[in-house]
């Protein structure tokens, strides 16, 4: 029976500590992908499954425009301190 309790708490330490990292940030990698029109307008695709929209004129779309045709690794962090 003690076994199973210190398995269950175990269990839920990693789930909450997975849970915790998962809110902290994510990084995704691939190649970015856009037709002209599509760069133009803040779309671009990082391999075939994640599409990032970003708004025209911004320094992330400056960035993502240049890289178009290579492999990149993106990091998304929640900012601390602002609202």
């Amino acid at each position: 029976m003690r076994r199973i309790v210190v398995v269950m708490a175990t269990a839920a330490l990693l789930v909450a500590a997975l849970t915790y990292a998962a809110q902290q940030s994510f990084t995704i990698r691939g190649r970015v992908g856009a037709t002209d029109q599509e760069a133009q307008e803040g779309y671009f695709a990082l391999d075939s499954q994640t599409m990032i929209v970003v708004k025209p004129g911004s320094e992330i779309h400056a960035y993502l425009r240049s890289k178009v045709g290579q492999r990149v690794r993106m990091t998304i962090e929640q900012e601390t301190g602002s609202e």
